[in-house]
């Protein structure tokens, strides 16, 4: 009997250190800045609806009425690892408009405008821009920034010039 309770007091004491490890501490928070830079790259994709066989597909070149999708990363240049302190903006100008849309760190849980929970997506930051009906066609400028808690600041454009962002169609 003592013996079998030296084992769960101990599975129970391990899982707690592993629990704590995937949590921030304070102390972290007003520890050093990382040597790393704050590094953002991102991609576009159809957001559709869940169930559709175009969501999630990569494309750059969307419809009025269509959802594109941004989906960023910002990464600790000095451990490889996403900067989960990060606040990732996109920045769109477009038809005489500027959108700035502030990205959802998908490590956590979400609903979507339907209510419904979003997957959990760890190291992803997402934003959604609807193509408005009265856009004209043509490219899109579009960028992103991302700011962490030491201050860190990335910046991100599509590379590839022109051919590479995104354009609406019709």
């Amino acid at each position: 009997m003592r013996k079998t309770h030296s084992i769960v007091v101990l599975t129970t004491f391990a899982t707690f250190l592993g629990m704590l490890a995937t949590f921030p501490l304070a102390a972290q928070d007003s520890g050093p800045k990382p040597v790393g830079q704050l590094v953002l790259f991102a991609d576009t994709a159809v957001f559709a609806e869940p169930t559709s066989p175009e969501n999630c597909t990569l494309r750059n070149r969307f419809k009025r009425g269509d959802n594109v999708g941004f989906r960023l990363y910002a990464v600790d240049g000095g451990t490889n690892k996403p900067d989960e302190s990060a606040t990732v903006v996109v920045h769109i100008i477009f038809g005489g408009k500027k959108y700035d849309l502030t990205a959802l760190y998908r490590a956590i849980p979400h609903k979507n405008e339907k209510g419904m929970d979003m997957p959990i997506r760890p190291g992803m930051w997402t934003a959604k821009w609807l193509v408005p009906d009265d856009a004209p066609t043509g490219t899109v400028k579009y960028s992103a920034t991302a700011t962490d808690k030491y201050g860190r600041t990335a910046e991100w454009t599509p590379p590839g010039g022109q051919p590479s962002f995104v354009t609406i169609v019709q």
